[in-house]
């Protein structure tokens, strides 16, 4: 009996579970990198779940039991861009590889970049560098959002890490010197109107460091007023170069506030507790006083939903993050009675697969959103009547990846939604094909598309889309499209 059991191991070789391994390496120093999250993420029609794990300390992982099927295998590690396996550069998506049965892993090598960054100096009409003097990232493209922020050094020098690839504009902010006259903020290179910022281009690994800031020298302005509260509450102060607390109340007292070195220009000020909330914005260009903020009441939001299944109420996930002059906040899911202050929001919905939104307004003011990149910018008051317009109904796009007439396996699309008549950019989403390289995007708003399939596409670049194929989609269409892979 044992010796046909040996028999039948020997002719009949067990299938062991394949087992992915390999290192992350610093691109730069080639150094090792722990502590990396890896991630090997199934093609469509691989029958696997997501796998991920960390690196060990000299960078290594293995992923065990894996099962047959085709892969794509990720880094991911604070500071740096995230990476594949097989990727023609940094920052670009990786080749996808077939584990089988009866084939070991090949050992991957996933080198990772680091983010990039800008450094230089705030000096002052001497040259001199002006110490612990904030400094702000935003993004050049309109409307401009204020990203990142920090302070010179004690010899003026400042160094902003963790910036995606792509294009910025730096500006200085308000404040006085020793001598108590006041510094404007100043964007770089030129002076305080917007106009006049010069635009830096970022690649990715690349620090930009000869970024000088020189102030321009100008009379800031002091506002001051009294806040009143029923309840526990903060009174903020924002512009665009950051926010400043400049008042606590609660119980309904009236607290003075007083509010210096403010730049000339818009401002807002937001008042938060709990049950209530106010949003005042307006230009200031000299001093003023006697501003009466009081925080009012706020209410529950109400949703309706129009052209879906749900009527009212959370019946799909509803997201909100608020925009201020200082840029945009966290997003947040949106539970039963929870209700948003008074002010600028922006608001997205997770739909059923298939489904897309079409819009969002606010019954109380009749606003409709402006949408950004699947986003919907609304003001908001104390009480928020929110209606969500969407279908069922989306767009598809399908069709296959080719090279040559032979099929991609795992091939990258890129889909843009844009403005045939601006051609600016509304929403760009990618997705990967399968093994026989197929694809399929679902839920598409109606519009104009452009599609492109590369290993080396940059979404950055102004350009990239103007070799894809454009096609437009109606309300329900399935509209089908044969790409040739783009070889850089």
């Amino acid at each position: 009996m044992i010796r046909l059991l040996a028999i039948l191991v020997f002719c009949c070789p067990l299938a062991f579970p394949a087992v992915v391994q390999g290192v992350v390496l610093d691109d730069e120093t080639g150094y090792p990198l722990a502590r990396t999250v890896v991630s090997l993420v199934p093609l469509p029609g691989t029958q696997a779940g997501t796998a991920s794990l960390r690196t060990g300390e000299r960078g290594a992982f293995s992923i065990l039991s894996v099962r047959p099927g085709w892969y794509v295998l990720r880094a991911s590690r604070k500071g740096f861009a995230d990476g594949e396996a097989g990727q023609v550069r940094a920052g670009r998506p990786g080749l996808p590889f077939e584990i089988t049965a009866d084939k070991p892993s090949d050992f991957h090598q996933i080198r990772l970049k680091r983010l990039a960054a800008l450094a230089g100096s705030v000096v002052d009409d001497n040259g001199v560098g002006i110490p612990d003097w904030p400094v702000s990232v935003y993004s050049a493209r309109k409307p401009i959002r204020r990203l990142l922020e920090a302070k010179t050094d004690d010899r003026g020098d400042f160094r902003i890490g963790g910036l995606e690839p792509g294009a910025y504009v730096v500006r200085s902010s308000p404040g006085t010197l020793e001598d108590d006259s006041g510094l404007l903020p100043t964007w770089y290179k030129y002076g305080t109107a917007l106009e006049s910022a010069e635009t830096i281009r970022l690649r990715l690994g690349e620090t930009r460091r000869d970024v000088t800031i020189r102030p321009v020298a100008g009379r800031l302005i002091k506002l001051s007023g009294t806040f009143t509260s029923p309840f526990p509450a903060t009174l903020m102060l924002v512009t665009d170069t950051g926010r400043r607390l400049i008042a606590n109340g609660g119980g309904g007292n009236v607290t003075p506030w007083e509010a210096a070195a403010v730049p000339p220009g818009p401002v807002e000020l937001i008042a938060e507790g709990q049950g209530c909330g106010s949003y005042n914005r307006f230009i200031v260009e000299k001093d003023a006083m006697g501003y009466r903020i009081a925080c009012s009441p706020v209410y529950p939001i109400s949703v309706e939903w129009r052209g879906l299944d749900a009527r009212s109420g959370l019946a799909y996930p509803v997201f909100a993050r608020r925009v201020d002059l200082d840029g945009t906040g966290p997003s947040k899911m949106l539970k039963a009675g929870d209700s948003l202050g008074p002010g600028r929001w922006e608001l997205a919905a997770q739909l059923p697969l298939g489904a897309y939104l079409a819009g969002v307004s606010s019954q109380m003011n009749g606003e409709a959103g402006t949408r950004n990149d699947g986003w919907f910018g609304l003001t908001l008051g104390n009480m928020v009547r929110l209606v969500f317009t969407g279908s069922k109904n989306g767009g598809t796009i399908s069709g296959g990846v080719t090279t040559q007439g032979r099929p991609v396996a795992g091939a990258s699309v890129f889909v843009e939604l844009f403005d045939p008549v601006t051609r600016e950019r509304q929403q760009l989403r990618s997705v990967r094909c399968d093994p026989q390289g197929r694809f399929s995007v679902v839920g598409l708003t109606p519009g104009t598309y452009r599609l492109v399939s590369s290993f080396d596409f940059d979404p950055d670049d102004p350009f990239a889309m103007e070799r894809g194929q454009s096609l437009s989609v109606k309300e329900g269409e399935q509209a089908t499209v044969s790409l040739e892979m783009l070889l850089q």
